[in-house]
């Protein structure tokens, strides 16, 4: 089996997501092509890669090649690039500040989230294209952000199949893990949502009567109070005032219990992604920080951390130690979907995929996250029911927002970019999105050939 890593320069992805499908034996004796943009990183990354097949005493075939040659035959085809790369980031983080509108992250919805879409999307559908002349029976799995967008934008080209896959809910549920203190195997869930906004609709924990009402703002303090020492204060308010002095690092998710005791389900998405798709948060930074979330930022912080994470994989070579990645199996689910779809053993994963019925009041196509069944046969989405009325309209207007970004993202139609931006709930002042429009397209303008006459 052949599977091609496209981004598979990236040191931050390539280590992690290759070692999981070199420590899964019914995939042994495959192949692994790296591509990238970057040949040196890709070169350096498939060096750590062979490190790690020789560690692990396995018989995987990995190699760097052209993106032609790449996905010329290939079974699988993993995405995971980012166009424009930091300095892109920074337009859609630092152009929406000047109208009053703070990304926490700024790679999924509002603004920042469009942006990227536009940027994305081209290189996606050109890579659909290629796919289907060079490997049109391979599946492309994708960690692209925005996901939902690059997935829908794929679809909708009707060239090839694919899915988006995130780790935020397989992070958040370790979140709960630990809130119960319960193994794998004692919790379970049914969620539903776009990504990086799903809700649990359903919780089981092993042992635990009526979970889902133990995740209240109270409950949450007394975990982290006993896993935290900076937290000095008694009372909740002041605990809350406390975690307000250094957002996300005190009380992280805050946010997310907050939002559970008043929908009555609990948000399966960081603080950082879950605010973005919800009105009169990302409105300051001072808001931002009574909710106790923690702004990412782009520059310099990101770049130095990718550089850091460079110079480790080079003294880990250098120095011939183990290779920690080859150790164990991450939660990361692609390694699942990869078994499932190349040789039939099935798995469950979560997948962003069209909406063919699974979540009953999305639009239809719209891509949705979900539980999802895989398998030889394809990746077959978990019938999950409604939303919780409670969030049904803040994920209808982000569907919405979400759905006209791809639009404008495929046409270059600007005034549908703008209606884009008019249904972004971080959009408050709906005045200001015809200038942000032309602000973010002027940004990233050299990645933006479909608005070339904007």
């Amino acid at each position: 089996m052949k599977i091609v890593i496209v981004g598979g320069g990236s040191v931050l992805w390539t280590p992690r997501l290759g070692c999981d499908f070199l420590l899964e034996k019914s995939l042994q004796g495959s192949e692994l092509v790296l591509t990238d943009i970057d040949n040196e990183a890709a070169k350096l990354c498939a060096r750590y890669m062979r490190a790690a097949n020789a560690q692990l005493k396995s018989r995987w075939k990995i190699s760097v090649a052209g993106i032609n040659a790449a996905l010329k035959g290939a079974d699988l085809v993993l995405v995971s690039i980012s166009t424009g790369s930091f300095e892109a980031m920074a337009v859609d983080y630092n152009v929406p500040e000047k109208f009053g509108i703070y990304h926490s992250v700024g790679d999924t919805t509002g603004p920042g989230g469009i942006s990227r879409t536009l940027r994305n999307v081209p290189v996606f559908i050109d890579l659909a294209r290629k796919m289907s002349k060079l490997c049109p029976d391979a599946w492309m799995l994708h960690v692209t952000n925005p996901l939902t967008q690059l997935t829908r934008a794929v679809e909708r080209t009707g060239l090839i199949r694919t899915v988006g896959m995130c780790h935020e809910y397989t992070g958040m549920l370790g979140l709960l893990r630990g809130f119960f203190n319960a193994a794998d195997t004692d919790i379970d869930s049914l969620c539903v949502g776009v990504n990086h906004f799903t809700v649990l609709k359903e919780l089981t924990v092993k042992g635990v009567k009526d979970p889902m009402k133990q995740l209240t703002v109270a409950n949450y303090i007394d975990f982290e109070k006993n896993r935290r020492t900076e937290i000095t204060s008694n009372t909740v308010d002041d605990i809350v005032a406390q975690a307000a002095a250094k957002p996300g690092h005190i009380l992280p998710h805050y946010l997310n219990f907050m939002l559970a005791e008043k929908w009555g389900f609990f948000p399966l998405a960081g603080s950082s992604h879950i605010c973005e798709s919800l009105p009169g948060i990302n409105t300051s930074p001072e808001t931002l920080a009574s909710w106790s979330v923690y702004r990412k930022g782009v520059l310099p912080n990101r770049p130095q951390a990718k550089a850091d994470r460079r110079e480790k994989l080079i003294k880990t070579l250098n120095e011939k130690t183990s290779i920690p990645e080859a150790e164990s199996r991450s939660r990361e689910m692609v390694a699942d979907a990869a078994v499932a779809l190349l040789t039939g053993e099935p798995r469950r994963i979560i997948a962003a995929c069209a909406n063919r019925g699974q979540i009953d009041d999305l639009p239809r196509e719209a891509t949705v996250e979900t539980w999802a069944m895989a398998s030889r046969c394809g990746i077959h989405p978990v019938a999950s029911g409604k939303l919780p009325p409670s969030v049904k309209g803040l994920m209808e207007q982000v569907v919405c927002e979400e759905e006209l970004a791809v639009e404008a993202a495929m046409t270059g139609n600007f005034d549908t970019l703008v209606e884009s931006l008019v249904a972004s709930p971080m959009v408050t002042d709906k005045r200001v999105a015809p200038q942000l429009a032309k602000e973010l397209i002027e940004g990233n303008r050299q990645y933006l050939p479909q608005f070339k006459d904007i």
